[in-house]
């Protein structure tokens, strides 16, 4: 947290999940900056800073819900038209803060089943993983296959699709826009009489 931040700023900054919470929980409401009682009331739903939704999931404080960026919509459009997708939009680091949440996921899911068993359960719940998993891999794959194909064209404008990339999708760019034009050989020049 830098010096001239406030704690709330500090918390906007970074992405946020929704949680339920299975108890009442005292001082934290002062966090969100809606309850002025401090207080945070059992089967409330509220969005917090991903690590702060994570240590009170692992501390079985809260229940975890799935955030709108993971939303049907979303994960369809992906399947669908990768490439098109703003993912900037919904978090600057998606396919990293994507992987993070997976692993909480799957925490919980672990968990759950070590304190019910449900095998059927398990069973389910494993398959919607790898199912959310294989699609962010798929959109990933396309979309760095269409970041290389565009950091070779060095004559076109790229501002809108720059845009729609996550910061670690930006950086892939740049990289291999520098090892393009680092390796770029202008045949028109040597081929001149």
């Amino acid at each position: 947290m830098y010096p001239s931040q406030t704690v709330k700023e500090f918390f906007a900054r970074d992405t946020k999940i929704p949680i339920k919470f299975n108890q009442n929980v005292q001082g934290l409401g002062s966090l969100i900056g809606t309850d002025k009682t401090k207080e945070i009331l059992k089967d409330q739903i509220v969005e917090f800073p991903f690590y702060i939704a994570k240590e009170l999931v692992e501390r079985e404080i809260s229940t975890l819900q799935l955030p709108k960026m993971f939303a049907n919509d979303v994960m369809n459009a992906l399947k669908v038209t990768p490439i098109n997708m703003n993912l900037r939009n919904y978090c600057p680091q998606f396919y990293t803060f994507a992987s993070d949440y997976i692993l909480l996921w799957q925490v919980v899911i672990n968990r759950e089943y070590q304190l019910y068993g449900d095998e059927r359960q398990y069973q389910l719940d494993l398959t919607k993983i790898n199912e959310f998993s294989d699609i962010l891999k798929r959109s990933k794959i396309d979309r760095a296959v269409e970041i290389l194909n565009r950091a070779k064209r060095f004559f076109e404008d790229h501002n809108d699709f720059l845009e729609k990339l996550d910061d670690e999708e930006r950086k892939m760019f740049e990289e291999q826009r520098q090892v393009c034009e680092e390796t770029y050989v202008d045949y028109t020049k040597i081929c001149t009489l």
